[in-house]
């Protein structure tokens, strides 16, 4: 199935663009998509992805379709052909 994935702050610096367009197999979850983007993008974007345990961090909000989550919260949704997953770092700074 394919999704669009679109980076903000950090995450699009590191990924090098705001965006890109995902192959998954069908009934993926966003965590998979979460491994998948860490292992795709590389190390600059993966500590933004996953935890060093490999989970979805705490602080990373995830907006699929216009409804936001917590990635912590939506690792286990099962994601539809067609979605977009906005994903949204904490914005540091001072």
């Amino acid at each position: 199935m394919k999704l669009r994935v679109e980076y903000t702050a950090q995450l699009r610096t590191a990924a090098g663009r705001p965006a890109d367009e995902i192959e998954l197999p069908s009934g993926s979850s966003v965590g998979e998509l979460l491994r998948h983007l860490a292992s795709h993008l590389g190390d600059g974007a993966a500590p933004h992805l996953l935890t060093s345990e490999g989970h979805a961090p705490r602080s990373l909000l995830i907006v699929i379709n216009d409804t936001a989550a917590p990635a912590h919260e939506a690792a286990h949704r099962e994601l539809q052909p067609g979605d977009t997953v906005l994903l949204m770092p904490p914005i540091a700074g001072g």
